[in-house]
């Protein structure tokens, strides 16, 4: 899978999930019709386009009930989104493809849920589906992952090499060339100072 369809993937497993049943709330009220019913004295009185747009809103996506084939796309997207090891990167690309099917703003998402910026938030999901573009684009038993937020080491890579690394010396021992040690306490303020004072005095002597 490139980039692309894994951004259409998400987006339209976020479209499925909007249309499932949410049981964390209360069920609605099923006895009460909150919609209204148009009779033919008001369709009569519609241009041409209003009644076309009438009798074809049944056939709206968003109306519609969700098929084997979008049940099939939301499962995957959920097994997809197990290759994207952190959980932060999970949850900005889930929060963004639910924006782009409807849903709440990104940018408030960001805002008010993770406490981020947009640019953090998009910083977030463009690496999620780089995760996943890349765990389908390697090889199998291949680890190419390139992991953004590590630090450098600052220890041997191989510990046994570790003596090997380090150069003994004595302690009275000096370098081949030899080491002038006037410079050991050179000091370039003082330096200057001299040679002003040098110049001063050749200036008096010729005055």
């Amino acid at each position: 899978m490139n980039e692309g369809q894994i951004i259409e993937l998400f987006i339209r497993a976020a479209e499925v999930d909007r249309k499932l049943p949410d049981t964390a709330r209360p069920a609605k009220a099923k006895a009460i019709n909150y919609g209204y019913i148009h009779d033919t004295a008001d369709i009569n009185g519609w241009s041409a386009d209003d009644k076309h747009a009438n009798n074809w809103a049944w056939l709206d996506p968003k109306k519609l009930r969700n098929t084997t084939n979008d049940m099939g796309l939301w499962e995957a997207a959920l097994e997809v989104i197990k290759l994207i090891p952190c959980e932060r990167k999970r949850r900005a690309l889930w929060a963004w493809a639910t924006a782009e099917a409807g849903g709440k703003s990104f940018a408030k998402w960001c805002r008010e849920e993770e406490g981020i910026s947009r640019q953090a938030g998009d910083w977030r999901k463009t690496a999620a589906i780089e995760c996943i573009a890349r765990a389908f684009a390697r090889k199998p038993l291949q680890h190419n992952e390139n992991e953004s937020e590590g630090h450098l080491p600052n220890h041997p890579e191989i510990e046994d090499k570790k003596s090997n690394i380090g150069v003994w010396r004595a302690d009275d021992a000096r370098p081949i060339l030899g080491f002038d040690a006037s410079l050991q306490d050179f000091s370039w303020a003082e330096t200057q100072n001299a040679r002003r004072r040098e110049r001063h005095a050749r200036k008096r002597e010729a005055a």
